[in-house]
């Protein structure tokens, strides 16, 4: 649901207690239209069954060799599945083309480089939403005390 406006905050009232200033907005009458329009949407999101594909690139950038294997790749949306890039047009006729369903981005990652210990690691990612809607970045990773990979950070490094 939606957080109340910020000029509701702009009384003395409000600007010190903002708990006092939610429970408060959460008694007016455009809070509670707000949560049945937010309530109609949700129902009808879940009641949606329309797939939604992410299109990813077949390999990772640079390293042809390690092919992407989407059976791997979970959601926990059954609505949201993955196919190829390779089952698509090049170029800018990827997203020019009319499909029987929703593509909701298109996926890449360059390879991993690690440090030398093989602890640490940094890979490019990126992805588009459109011709010229996307966003690039840089994701660090390393190893934690169980021996196990995670993000570390994560840069922006390019937008379109």
């Amino acid at each position: 649901p939606p957080p109340p406006p910020p000029e509701f905050f702009q009384t003395e009232e409000y600007k010190n207690n903002i708990v006092k200033g939610i429970q408060d907005y959460k008694q007016t009458d455009k809070y509670k239209n707000d949560i049945k329009k937010w309530e109609r949407k949700k129902k009808s999101l879940e009641r949606d069954k329309s797939l939604i594909y992410l299109v990813v690139s077949d390999s990772i950038i640079g390293f042809e060799k390690y092919k992407i294997d989407l059976n791997r790749l979970k959601s926990n949306n059954e609505k949201i599945k993955f196919k190829y890039r390779s089952e698509f047009p090049n170029g800018r006729e990827f997203w020019r083309t009319d499909y029987d369903y929703f593509i909701a981005a298109n996926i890449q990652f360059g390879g991993i480089i690690f440090d030398k210990t093989k602890n640490n690691g940094v890979l490019n990612g990126g992805y588009t939403m459109g011709i010229l809607n996307g966003s690039g970045f840089r994701i660090y990773i390393k190893k934690n005390k169980n021996g196990n990979w995670i993000i570390d950070k994560i840069e922006g490094t390019w937008i379109s």
